[in-house]
């Protein structure tokens, strides 16, 4: 959606509720996709205007809980008006002192954590629990941490960790858990930290202004998180100020378990956090999350010493030794490539006028998805090779990716596989680069996506080419006979097609640029690179965790989408 039709969105909603402003002033945006507009009024009183045109940020969630908070006396902003259908909330305007400004310009600390501590004893007597809001439980927990294990322990140690080393990881923290729930559950804040407490003008209580994403869970989590801040160092005092003020509001709980509790939920918050910093940083393009990494671990490595932690810190002292707690660094295959040369013939009528990749599934070009999939593992740079009705291909490319870095490589006739990327080389820059067919049509359903998991595997030292592989057992549409089986931790191709292959190569992979220097033919399958690669022990593998659609003809394609359908 262009920014000069949503502005009129903005507009069109503030005449619906008869707002009359002199000037609209857009304010600054947090990690979320939400925007806020300043609405400056004719009568000189001013309002905020919330703005998810993406509908991720749940807006109902944030109306409700907004008028469920005010009825028990917590200070949070009122909201006037609302079209959730479009992305909008119209808010009260609670100034812009947010406590972090306030500490920046040098506000005492210790004044504004008491008061940030009351508004937590606050919600925490509160027994009523809304009817739509989740449990923060043990399973959350679990999956959350492994953010840390699946996304930053990957980008610093440069693999990912082994299955049997994240099944250890999972069944300590499992063991520890448990400490979390020591104590009663209330509601969780979830996000609480200065950014999202504010001192209205002259009030003395500080307001609320971030918890859409409240749930219901130890009473100890918000205390923590806001004394535990992945943005600044609290210091030590005011720390234990708080958490004693906050214990000595509790009744009927014992020191210990209240300890117990926010010791696990500090250990999985800064575990936590390291994965969702990894995760903003790259996958959705805020590289300011990093410089908050030494301070996590400064965090993480004091609570590691709590006497129950040690069979914990015994694991992460093997896995990740104190040199490599450190800000994350992806790996430096910035380049893709989408083959897009060939018609498709088994598509039979489909393609007499259109090329595959832009036969649709579920109203989306098949060819999207898969520019789809390279912009979330964070490429930009992107070659398309073109022949069978390219013109049709660039067009739409042009069309839809205007701001992209996208080079087309033309082939008078169609090269096969190899000969198209053998064709395009000179476009890159660096040796090794994603390789992506463009009928490669499957849903993530993964806990990490299947480029991600590539980039975590790849070892430019061990391979020269990994290949994504799908078992035959999550195929929707023509099998056919396997491509590949694995023996003995490597990908062996089934030459002579026999049975008892039970992976599909899965139609994306990382190429070096080095593995044609010997190849002198123009047109060939990239399936000769494979076997070469095999043969010398340095083709890696990563297998496909999700559903894979096989639409290689229109009866596939149909049962790809009955099956979308159906989910």
């Amino acid at each position: 959606m262009s920014k000069d039709l949503r502005n009129d969105e903005r507009l069109v909603f503030l005449q619906a509720n008869a707002i009359k402003y002199q000037k609209i002033v857009p304010l600054k945006v947090d990690a979320s996709s939400r925007k806020y507009f300043r609405i400056f009024c004719d009568s000189r009183k001013t309002l905020v205007l919330a703005d998810d045109v993406l509908k991720k940020n749940k807006l109902s969630e944030f109306e409700r809980l907004s008028d469920f908070f005010l009825k028990y006396g917590v200070k949070v902003p009122k909201v006037y008006a609302s079209d959730l259908s479009k992305g909008f909330l119209l808010l009260e305007d609670l100034g812009d002192d947010t406590f972090t400004r306030l500490l920046e310009n040098g506000k005492d600390e210790a004044f504004l954590y008491n008061l940030a501590t009351d508004a937590l004893i606050k919600v925490c007597a509160i027994n009523d629990r809304p009817d739509f809001i989740k449990d923060l439980d043990k399973s959350r927990l679990i999956n959350d941490i492994c953010f840390f294990a699946d996304w930053y322990i990957p980008m610093v140690k440069g693999r990912p960790l082994s299955i049997d080393e994240r099944q250890e990881f999972v069944v300590l923290v499992s063991d520890l858990a448990d400490m979390a729930f020591k104590v009663p559950n209330k509601m969780v804040l979830w996000d609480y930290h200065v950014d999202n407490i504010m001192l209205p003008k002259g009030d003395e209580e500080c307001a609320l202004i971030d918890f859409q994403d409240a749930m219901w869970g130890p009473l100890t989590y918000d205390l923590m998180s806001l004394l535990e801040d992945a943005r600044r160092e609290v210091s030590f005092d005011v720390q234990l100020q708080m958490k004693q003020k906050f214990f000595n509001a509790l009744k009927g709980i014992k020191r210990k378990d209240f300890d117990d509790s926010y010791a696990f939920l500090s250990l999985f918050r800064h575990m936590r956090v390291l994965g969702r910093f990894t995760i903003l940083a790259y996958v959705n393009g805020k590289p300011q999350y990093l410089k908050f990494v030494p301070h996590l671990w400064d965090m993480l490595e004091k609570t590691l010493n709590y006497e129950k932690f040690s069979p914990l810190k015994d694991w992460l002292d093997h896995i990740l030794e104190p040199n490599l707690r450190k800000i994350p660094q992806k790996k430096p295959v910035t380049e893709a490539m989408i083959l897009a040369a060939g018609r498709g013939v088994r598509m039979r009528e489909l393609t007499d006028n259109l090329p595959k990749p832009l036969i649709k599934v579920s109203d989306k070009a098949l060819i999207d998805y898969n520019f789809e999939r390279v912009l979330n593992v964070g490429i930009k740079d992107i070659v398309v090779n073109l022949c069978y009705h390219g013109d049709l291909i660039k067009n739409h490319i042009k069309k839809t990716y205007p701001d992209l870095n996208v080079r087309f490589s033309i082939e008078k006739e169609a090269l096969e596989t190899g000969g198209g990327i053998k064709n395009a080389l000179p476009f890159f820059k660096n040796d090794a680069f994603f390789v992506c067919n463009s009928d490669v049509f499957f849903e993530e359903e993964s806990l990490k996506p299947a480029m991600w998991l590539m980039l975590d595997a790849w070892d430019e030292n061990k391979f020269d080419i990994m290949l994504l592989l799908q078992d035959m057992a999550h195929i929707c549409g023509d099998k056919g006979i396997g491509d590949y089986r694995l023996n003995n931790g490597f990908a062996e191709r089934n030459k002579n097609k026999e049975s008892g292959f039970d992976y599909m190569f899965a139609g994306i992979y990382i190429i070096k640029k080095s593995v044609f220097n010997k190849i002198k033919e123009d047109k060939f399958s990239s399936v000769q690179l494979f076997d070469e690669a095999e043969k010398n022990g340095r083709l890696g593998f990563v297998c496909n965790q999700s559903t894979f659609y096989h639409v290689g003809t229109p009866e596939a394609l149909s049962a790809a989408e009955n099956k979308l359908k159906q989910k």
